[in-house]
């Protein structure tokens, strides 16, 4: 052990002359990617302005670049299994980071255009439960696959492939929750007390959220089609095992997703002042947010 799986995977087996140009380019893209991102926080940091979904997104393009490093070395290796495996899992635990992000994104949205609904207790707990469940299904889809990867019995490998249908299904619904939440956020007749928060408008927030939901809803929704899918040989692979739509959807798709957050500044626009409990607090209504909107509203025009 460990045992490579002899079942067809997205992308299958990478070869030097086609997978290793491709690869180099979605490296040097999540590489600008965390150079980008982190540089945005350290500068909102020393200015006090906390935005903790830029270190995510830092997070999510390190483990990218490592994904990328280990299918290059993969390729170079092909029999090597447990460079397949490493490569394999955190081609399938690094986005989780990305779905966490756009539910916070939409979150806010919501509780600033509905705030009885968006500040209401069930569902604020509600939220922080699906977070634990993130949690959750990274635990068990670690320790499934690397339990599946090192026993040849058909009953370990067959109970971790339902627990990664499961996990894949659990991420799906997750990820309708934010295009959900933004569909409230238009159709609700408007809140008397509803506020904007942030830099920019309403609307601007909608757009960039509403295309980030739907670039990780298909990406979610493929990964969870190819898992539940009866399985196939390597031999015998389906047509979306293509290496195509591998670059494509699960690459090119996160590639979108990243740099729209820093090309539209989403550390600005959706910011909210720390320590926000309810309604009037991102728009700084209340008072112990108006020093802290203050103290951002000065740094938004100073740029």
């Amino acid at each position: 052990p460990p045992y490579a799986p002899t079942t067809a995977a997205v992308g299958g087996r990478p070869t030097i002359d086609t997978d290793i140009p491709a690869i180099s380019v979605f490296l040097l893209l999540y590489i600008g990617g965390a150079i980008c991102n982190m540089t945005i926080f350290q500068m909102n940091r020393r200015k006090g302005h906390k935005f903790l979904a830029s270190w995510g997104m830092f997070g999510f393009c390190m483990a990218r670049i490592v994904s990328c490093v280990l299918r290059i070395a993969w390729t170079t290796r092909i029999h090597n299994a447990r460079l397949a495996i490493a490569a394999s899992i955190f081609l399938n635990l690094g986005v989780m980071v990305v779905y966490a992000v756009v539910l916070v994104l939409a979150s806010r949205v919501l509780r600033a255009t509905q705030p009885r609904l968006g500040w209401n207790p069930v569902l604020r707990k509600a939220i922080k439960i699906s977070y634990v469940g993130i949690v959750v299904v990274v635990i068990l889809l670690l320790s499934f696959i690397i339990a599946s990867v090192e026993t040849l019995n058909q009953g370990v490998r067959t109970a971790s492939l339902w627990v990664q249908r499961a996990s894949n299904l659990y991420l799906l619904l997750l990820n309708c929750v934010a295009p959900i939440f933004l569909i409230l956020s238009c159709i609700l007749p408007k809140d008397p007390e509803s506020e904007n928060f942030g830099s920019g408008s309403m609307r601007t927030k909608k757009i960039i959220l509403g295309v980030a939901s739907f670039f990780c809803l298909f990406i979610s929704g493929f990964r969870c089609g190819t898992i539940w899918a009866a399985p196939r040989p390597a031999s015998d692979p389906a047509w979306f095992h293509h290496r195509a739509l591998f670059y494509l959807v699960l690459l090119g798709f996160e590639i979108v997703v990243i740099y729209l957050f820093i090309f539209t500044r989403f550390d600005k626009k959706f910011w909210v002042p720390n320590g926000s409990q309810g309604a009037g607090d991102y728009s700084g209504k209340n008072e112990k947010a108006v020093e802290k909107e203050a103290a951002f509203d000065s740094d938004v025009q100073s740029v």
